[in-house]
């Protein structure tokens, strides 16, 4: 990877700054952001506070502004070419968004989760010369996954509290993909669900690359690579068919929902604090596809912390989730069960692929296994043997429609 240099980065941030000058988001200061892999990401020191940086949000801060500026490559690796249009798609959907209801409630446990607000950042200005976004900024949150990998964990997140973190995120999911699918929001569909490149892009790292993942363990394919050909080429469908109403379990869909994109408030010490408000962030991805790719997505992503960083509150935080979406129809089921082992398998190639395995190799292998396993049984139907799974309670009876 040929990530850029810090004189291109600077150029870019130089860039960024002198195009923000003469509006209301003039920033005195631009501080670049980790994290990001596919833009460039800075915190914005705004010269005068605007009007309308003004939230709600107790967590947001009306002095400082995210600046996100994309290119035709990804930000981690010029070699890697990227649709810049996904700007666009991005700045549709968060002003969309702005006015979507996002009081959701857990109904169990944590007495500062019965009731959560749910919500993406508002996005206050837009460079489409520039692709540039000024987004409202999340100043004092952690992410779902950084919180989950912390040596902390057990006491930010203890199970009651993981499962309550885990019921509103799917139940803020549920809506919205719910609220997507209405008449309402035909228009919008139109003009976000084609984009088609992150639309190719989400298929390149998952249904494009599972096999030639477990090709590279071929003890993991034998004797049933003909069943996961099928698969693939199944999978492989639902990303190229275009956008059309009425397609059973499928709508706009977040295209990149992990626990990365999930912020939880936080504290100047950067401890968690009362957990009444959610963000959900990073709308670049959003796209017309199966809700089986949010939902396993999500799912895998929090089983994946389980099975290589012994993250226990993982556990709970997905029975919360299935129960925060709440009951789905049998066909959604058996493709989040195949999306959930695309995600996990697909961890591999989330990492440097020139470096060592970061896990001693019995454990690579078994999360390889899992991941196969969920993507075979949910292509049987296999019932039984999902409930006996990691994801078991969804197959429960009280679970499927």
């Amino acid at each position: 990877m040929a990530p850029a240099t810090t004189t291109e980065e600077q150029a870019l941030a130089k860039q960024a700054q002198e195009v923000l000058e003469g509006t209301p988001y003039a920033c005195s200061e631009l501080s670049a952001l980790g994290g990001g892999t596919a833009n460039f990401l800075y915190r914005g020191i705004l010269r005068q506070p605007s009007p309308d940086t003004t939230s709600t949000s107790t967590s947001s801060s009306p002095g400082t502004v995210i600046v996100k500026l994309s290119t035709d490559y990804v930000a981690i690796n010029r070699a890697f070419p990227l649709d810049v249009t996904r700007c666009f798609a991005e700045k549709s959907m968060l002003e969309a968004l702005d006015g979507f209801p996002r009081r959701v409630s857990t109904g169990v446990g944590d007495a500062h989760l019965h009731h959560v607000i749910v919500k993406a950042p508002r996005l206050y200005h837009f460079d489409p010369v520039a692709h540039i976004q000024v987004l409202e900024d999340f100043h004092d949150t952690k992410d779902l996954t950084t919180v989950l990998v912390s040596p902390d964990v057990a006491a930010i997140l203890p199970g009651p509290r993981a499962t309550s973190v885990g019921r509103a995120v799917g139940a803020w999911l549920r809506g919205f993909h719910g609220w997507s699918s209405e008449v309402a929001q035909a228009d919008l569909v139109r003009r976000v669900g084609s984009n088609a490149g992150m639309r190719r892009l989400k298929c390149l790292i998952t249904y494009d690359s599972f096999l030639e993942i477990l090709d590279r363990h071929p003890e993991t394919v034998e004797g049933h690579r003909e069943t996961l050909e099928k698969v693939r080429k199944t999978m492989q469908y639902e990303f190229e068919r275009p956008p059309v109403a009425d397609q059973p379990n499928c709508g706009l869909i977040h295209g990149d929902f992990w626990g990365g994109n999930v912020l939880l408030p936080s504290n100047a010490q950067g401890d968690i604090t009362a957990l009444n408000e959610l963000f959900i962030i990073d709308w670049e991805n959003v796209q017309f596809g199966h809700r089986a790719v949010d939902i396993g997505g999500f799912l895998g992503d929090l089983y994946e912390r389980f099975h290589f960083k012994g993250v226990e509150e993982s556990l709970p935080a997905m029975e919360g989730f299935i129960a925060g979406y709440g009951p789905v129809s049998e066909d959604l089921a058996y493709a989040i069960a195949i999306h959930a082992g695309v995600h996990l398998i697909c961890w591999y190639y989330r990492r440097d692929r020139n470096a060592p395995l970061p896990y001693l190799l019995p454990i690579v292998l078994k999360a390889l296994t899992i991941g196969r396993d969920l993507m075979l049984m949910g292509w049987a139907r296999d019932r039984k043997g999902l409930q006996s799974s990691i994801l078991g309670s969804m197959f429960e009876d009280g679970n499927l429609l």
